[in-house]
């Protein structure tokens, strides 16, 4: 046997792991019963055992329950999900007069469209709305929460307000009732989910009449909610703002100014033509905020939860995804900091954090964070830390100051004639 060149040279591959991805925001869950699919006539064999049919205690035969099994042959059983490219992929399975197929209309009316949408097909043995919500988050993550308009009874809205927050998926809902563009009444649902101030719940409001002449406007902030496709995290200016978005399809409602400031005030997205000296423009969104008792804008709640996801598969990636190992050392410590920094200043390039003035806790004094963030923590800190926290291998808390791009909605204009 000849000497093995393995004496000579030896190789140690080290293979390092993948780590965690980025969460995908364009992603929606729609809530679908099986009553909602163009479902075939079938014809459930009987249960037996050694030959024999299987019956009740009243002596009728036992049957097995049936999988909803759709006119093109596909089974789509309770508890489970589909994703759907588009409205002609969905139509196979969901009838087009259909609250599903209604919604999916709207959702990929928008442009860019998103890239799917995703059907959970709901018990009807559950107990609660939440209960199927729970089930389809455990599912699969996906983002966005879209239900029936049938769903969103009073009780529910409450309840779906609170989940939302609790599970950071934002719940998009449409109202088309007339008290709520009603200035006196302060008891409607929609103010009352304004008081419940839950961030992650977003509600706008289109005319009856308009929904009565084509039903899919009763899901037009679905439509919103795809206009976020168009934001890339990792691209160049990509961050957006949902007010002025133009939605294709969507015939916006036209108020009495009374009507408009009751929505403003009550947090409801409204949709309408903006008009100046007889010209109109297209439909835009208007007043696009959350129902967040913050006085955030729908964008502002999503970009929070982007840069929240990036920000831990980043430091995760760091700590987790190394051969050997990050010391509890000021160089271990700069690594971590230096990686959430490379994070934060890509967010300042999307367009989420932009230049702003911030106070300095230690001076008093005003300064400037040039790219949307100041990490106030120092690679030093590490040496700070108690006998405990180093025997539970934990990196100092990281203080990080963030200011968001935000956007201009409005501008005022003072000119002075001589």
């Amino acid at each position: 046997m000849a000497y093995s060149v393995d004496n000579i040279i030896p190789v140690n591959v080290i293979l390092t792991a993948a780590g965690l991805g980025y969460a995908n925001f364009n992603t929606g869950f729609a809530i679908a019963d099986p009553s909602d699919l163009n479902i075939q006539e079938q014809q459930a064999g009987l249960l037996a055992e050694n030959g024999e049919p299987l019956e009740t205690e009243g002596g009728a035969a036992l049957l097995p329950e049936s999988v909803p099994v759709t006119l093109r042959g596909i089974e789509f059983p309770i508890d489970t999900f589909r994703d759907y490219s588009g409205t002609k992929e969905l139509g196979e399975d969901f009838p087009t007069d259909g609250d599903i197929y209604l919604m999916a209309t709207r959702y990929f009316a928008q442009i860019p469209r998103p890239a799917m949408l995703t059907i959970w097909m709901r018990n009807p043995k559950d107990a609660t709305i939440i209960t199927t919500l729970n089930k389809a988050d455990e599912a699969a993550w996906r983002y966005n929460y879209f239900l029936k308009a049938a769903d969103f009874t009073e009780e529910n809205l409450l309840v779906l307000s609170d989940w939302s927050d609790t599970n950071n998926h934002p719940v998009w809902y449409t109202n088309i009732q007339d008290e709520v563009i009603d200035q006196n009444e302060t008891d409607d649902i929609v103010s009352r989910l304004a008081r419940k101030g839950n961030r992650h719940m977003f509600v706008g409001w289109r005319a009856p009449e308009a929904v009565e002449a084509d039903p899919s406007q009763a899901y037009s902030m679905l439509q919103v909610a795809a206009t976020f496709a168009k934001f890339r995290p990792n691209g160049l200016n990509t961050a957006i703002t949902a007010e002025y978005q133009v939605l294709p399809g969507v015939d916006g409602d036209e108020l009495k100014t009374t009507h408009y400031n009751a929505l403003k005030a009550k947090k409801a997205v409204f949709f309408t033509p903006v008009e100046l000296a007889g010209q109109k423009d297209s439909c835009r969104v208007i007043n696009s905020v959350s129902m967040s008792a913050y006085g955030e804008f729908i964008d502002d709640v999503i970009n929070i939860d982007v840069l929240k996801n990036h920000l831990q598969v980043d430091g995760y990636n760091y700590i987790a995804n190394v051969g050997t190992k990050r010391p509890l050392t000021p160089k271990g410590y700069e690594g971590l900091l230096s990686v959430l920094s490379g994070t934060l200043k890509r967010f300042y390039d999307n367009g989420v954090l932009g230049e702003g003035v911030f106070t300095d806790e230690e001076t008093g004094e005003d300064k400037t964070a040039e790219f949307g963030f100041v990490i106030l923590s120092r690679a030093e800190d590490v040496l700070s830390l108690t006998s405990a926290q180093r025997k539970r291998r934990e990196f100092p808390p990281t203080k990080i100051l963030v200011i968001l791009a935000r956007a201009g909605h409005v501008a005022e204009l003072n000119v002075t004639v001589e």
